[in-house]
């Protein structure tokens, strides 16, 4: 259930990011705005689950570049992230994320973690209790 509420929070986080000047764009869900929904939705479930399964191997790889740069490198593994969630998209024929150059992804990637940890602290019941 927390699942669905992270993919929830990630979708609106991802919404956000695409009013903002990163160039990134959400294509497919034409059709309506339920539909439209529903792609915010996948995308927020495949960054989610990336983010779930995926970047723990990721952070475990990157911690001696991590500890060499200070912790900037997690920049670089957050655009991973994000284009790694880019790319899987695009296998789904009705919805993709598309985004920018280098840059305006690691941009867009750090606006999508600060929405999600702002979003996750206002909702009861997202953020994991250590």
């Amino acid at each position: 259930m927390r699942f669905l509420l992270v993919s929830a929070i990630t979708a609106a986080a991802v919404w956000i990011v695409t009013y903002l000047p990163f160039d990134v764009t959400v294509d497919g869900g034409e059709s309506g705005s339920w539909a439209r929904v529903g792609v915010y939705l996948l995308i927020g479930a495949v960054m989610a689950a990336a983010n779930l399964f995926i970047r723990p191997v990721v952070d475990l790889l990157a911690l001696p570049i991590k500890i060499l740069t200070l912790g900037l490198f997690s920049l670089v593994v957050g655009w991973f992230m994000l284009w790694l969630t880019a790319w899987l998209t695009t296998l789904v024929p009705w919805a993709e994320l598309s985004i920018g150059d280098f840059w305006n992804t690691v941009w867009a990637a750090l606006f999508i973690s600060l929405f999600t940890w702002i979003l996750s602290l206002l909702i009861p019941g997202a953020r994991r209790d250590r």
